[in-house]
């Protein structure tokens, strides 16, 4: 069911899916880093990895809210647990893990993993993995940095950043998808208190990002807070309506797409209680969902990647299509 407010967007939404579904099978242009070392990949499609992952997991998602049994079934298929026993064992033979695949790779496998388990039966190879990723993603929160940046390499003043190996987005993603592994709650509530709690003003202000970036800064703040809330409670989130969107979109600069659809996602989160917000989304989405050639341009560039990330929107508010 569509909330009221997000009329005009949510028409997007099939051909939305339908982009990233295409996506899976498109293994030209490649810079899939899995691929080339270990000779394939069950996510070889959709130009990278990690945007692969991202996008069975929404397609999978968003089936199951919308009831959409074929569409479920099509991913299913191609997610046997012999397929996923293939990749854990490919990923280990070529001592892959967070070196080429990131912690941001990682935390897409752990959603997908765990939405399958919404599917069908816990098999125990499949749930061995979760586990395994579960872990890993866990090590790498006790023993990277946050703020990523300290020093001479901050940029102006600010050490949170919104790249590949974003803590706190590491962190959300890990507390979002259900911690299985024994003792990982307590473990993430101990992480939350001692290192992001300290920074919660650096978490939620806003930033001029850099052309690397692909999440807004913000937002991480707020992510945290949906899954775990911040006490004293964060002030109701308010849209940044500054320019992020690049005058000319090319590989060098497409990142900055990432930041302008995820700076709509905390309020996203707003829409799912609240008709004013819902009806501020709506207009926003459909605003970028009507320039086509940013999530439906050149494979490359855009619509490996653009289509999950507008998408997550939908997700966030608990849209189904409609």
């Amino acid at each position: 069911m569509v909330p009221a407010g997000l009329p005009t967007s949510a028409s997007y939404l099939p051909g939305l899916l339908d982009v990233m579904e295409a996506g899976l099978d498109r293994t030209e242009p490649s810079a899939n880093m899995v691929s080339r070392a270990a000779g394939e990949s069950l996510f070889g499609g959709s130009y990278d990895w990690h945007s692969c992952i991202f996008a069975h997991w929404a397609l999978l998602t968003q089936a199951r809210r919308d009831g959409d049994g074929e569409r479920a079934g099509r991913i299913l298929d191609r997610l046997s647990d012999e397929a996923l026993a293939a990749e854990r064992a490919r990923l280990a033979e070529a001592g892959l893990g967070g070196r080429l695949t990131y912690s941001y790779g990682q935390c897409w496998l752990l959603r997908l993993l765990s939405e399958l388990e919404r599917h069908r039966a816990v098999l125990p190879s499949t749930r061995a993995f979760r586990e395994e990723t579960e872990r890993a993603l866990l090590d790498f929160l006790d023993q990277a940095p946050f703020p990523e940046l300290e020093g001479d390499r901050r940029l102006e003043g600010r050490g949170v950043v919104g790249y590949y190996s974003s803590w706190a987005f590491t962190w959300y993603q890990v507390m979002a998808a259900g911690p299985v592994t024994e003792g990982a709650g307590a473990r993430l509530t101990r992480m939350r208190e001692e290192r992001l709690d300290p920074w919660r003003e650096q978490l939620i202000t806003s930033v001029d990002p850099r052309s690397f970036e692909f999440l807004w800064v913000p937002t991480l703040g707020y992510l945290v807070d949906s899954v775990e809330p911040f006490n004293p409670p964060l002030e109701p989130y308010v849209l940044d309506r500054r320019e992020v969107l690049p005058a000319e979109v090319t590989m060098r600069t497409t990142h900055l797409l990432g930041v302008h659809a995820s700076r709509l996602w905390p309020l996203a989160l707003r829409a799912a209680e609240e008709p004013a917000a819902a009806a501020e989304l709506d207009r926003a989405l459909a605003e970028l969902l009507g320039r086509r050639e940013l999530w439906d341009g050149d494979f490359a560039v855009v619509s490996h990647w653009m289509p999950q990330f507008i998408w997550l929107n939908f997700y966030l508010a608990g849209v189904a299509s409609p």
